[in-house]
Formats: C-alpha cells, structure tokens, sequence
C-alpha cells in the first residue's frame, strides 16, 4: 500500500524522543525519507537506526536549530541526502516553568532562542529550498499556553510568537505552493512530567495517559498532499479530540467615538459597549 507521503523528504526537528520521535516514526512509515535532529547525537542516530530497520529512509543531524548556521545546514543535510525537502516539522523546543518574582533571565532567554529563533532559523531555511521547487508544507509547533497558563510565561510568550510566525509565513506564501500550518500537540512527555511536578495539586493533568504517537497522524496530514487546502491554520490534538484553534479575532463591532478620553473608555467599558472580556487561558468559543 502507498503511504501518504511516499517519494517526499522530511526533516523533524528535536526529534530524538518524545514528540518528535512519533513525528519522525509515522513519516517514515508513511513512506517519506526523513532526516532526524536532535542536539544530542546519540538520540537522533537512534530514532534513525529504528526507522531504517524497519524498513524506512532515515538519516540522522545532530545541531542546534537555534543557530542560524546549523539550521541552514540540517535543511542542506536533507537536500543532500535526499534530493530535496519536502517537508520540514519544526518540534525542537525547551521549556522552563517559572513564578514571574523568581524567573532566571538566562532560562527565559533560552526558550525564546531555541522555540522561537530555533523555529524561525529552520523555517527561513526551508522556505528559501522549498521556493525553488514551488512546493513544500511547514508544520510549527505552538501549545495551547500561548493563551495563558500559570508559571509558563516563557513557554508561552515562546509558542505565541511561533503561533504569530504560522500567521505571517502564510500570508507571505499565499500562491507560492508553499504552506504553512501548526499543531497544538498534548501528550504525555517528560515536560508533562515536569509540569504536574511543578504544579503539585494544581496541575490539570490535561496530559497525562496522552501519548505521544496519537499527535503524529495530524501532523503527516499537513506534511502530505491531502492538505493542499490549509494554510496558515493551528490543529489541536488532545488526546482522541482533533479541533482548530481560532486566529486572534476583534470581537464584536466595538463602539466609536472622534474623541476618545480616559473617562469616555472608562464609560464604554461600563456599558457593556466592548468585549465581551475574555476568560484567561484556553477555553471553547
């Protein structure tokens, strides 16, 4: 049986464990050659090992995707390797939990670089290779916390800047045969872990007992051809739930005034005249 993504060359960014390594898995199995990063050697050489044994094209690039250079050379890897990209899945990321009067700036500082420049770098990258060919799909990996989440105030700064950069790349790209979307993925990973140890008995739990691999299938959708219609849109998956997210949307007509003062805002806010205020945090239209 032909898979999904037959004939197609794929990098999978982060991809030594964990989400990544699901992405990596169902790509392959789905008939792509697919080139495993990871920062760590030893893990991405293993996922590869894994995929070649089952049969499948696999190589694998051990760099930093937050640095522009490595970024360029993990996407001239995979051209070389394999004779072009296709796709590329930007999943590396770290994350940090922090109360806000006890943040460390460096840790702030590295999840931006590696979520948010590590995601840009790749994509920049791909995007030139794939605008040779006229055709490729670039799938970004946002998180629900971008709407607000306690303790997550760098995670989620970093998810809604690459939620943003989802938006951006595919207003620039409409009519290219380049596509650009995201997923929101939730499984049961070692962050999760992180953040129900963190959080004690105000961790939600929302992801414990998701595992990884029933996040890919939404993910080789958007690398394949059967999503030639999306672009510039978020999946969500939780768990056995596949849903969108909403682009950030005026709500309502609003109110007008030529003269707007302190005083007047104030009165229309009163009135009922803007919003409705939104709840803080992801919730259902």
């Amino acid at each position: 049986m032909s898979g999904h993504l037959d004939g197609k060359a794929v990098v999978v960014t982060g991809a030594g464990r964990g989400l990544g390594a699901a992405y990596a898995r169902l790509a392959a199995a789905e008939g792509a050659a697919v080139l495993v990063n990871d920062v760590e050697a030893a893990f991405a050489e293993e996922v590869a090992g894994e995929i070649r044994a089952a049969g499948g094209r696999a190589a694998s690039f051990a760099g930093s995707v937050a640095d522009w250079e490595q970024a360029g050379a993990l996407v001239s890897a995979c051209v070389a390797e394999f004779g072009a990209i296709d796709g590329l899945v930007n999943n590396a990321g770290i994350f940090r939990l922090a109360d806000p009067r006890e943040q460390d700036p460096d840790e702030f500082r590295a999840v931006l670089e590696v979520n948010v420049l590590g995601t840009a770098y790749c994509g920049l990258h791909a995007i030139r290779a794939m605008l040779e060919r006229g055709t490729g799909s670039i799938v970004n990996v946002t998180s629900g916390s971008h709407a607000g989440s306690a303790a997550m105030g760098a995670y989620g700064a970093s998810k809604g800047a690459v939620a943003s950069l989802t938006y951006c790349w595919a207003a620039d790209l409409v009519g290219t045969g380049v596509r650009v979307n995201a997923v929101s993925p939730n499984a049961h990973t070692r962050m999760a872990d992180a953040y129900e140890a963190y959080l004690g008995a105000a961790a939600q739990g929302q992801n414990v007992a998701k595992p990884p691999a029933q996040n890919a299938p939404a993910v080789v959708y958007l690398l394949s051809d059967a999503a030639a219609a999306l672009h510039g849109q978020v999946i969500r998956i939780d768990g056995d739930e596949l849903s969108m997210i909403a682009h950030p949307t005026v709500q309502g007509h609003g109110t007008l005034n030529p003269a707007w003062t302190v005083s007047s805002v104030a009165a229309a806010f009163a009135a009922g005249a803007v919003g409705p205020v939104s709840p803080v945090g992801l919730h259902r239209l």
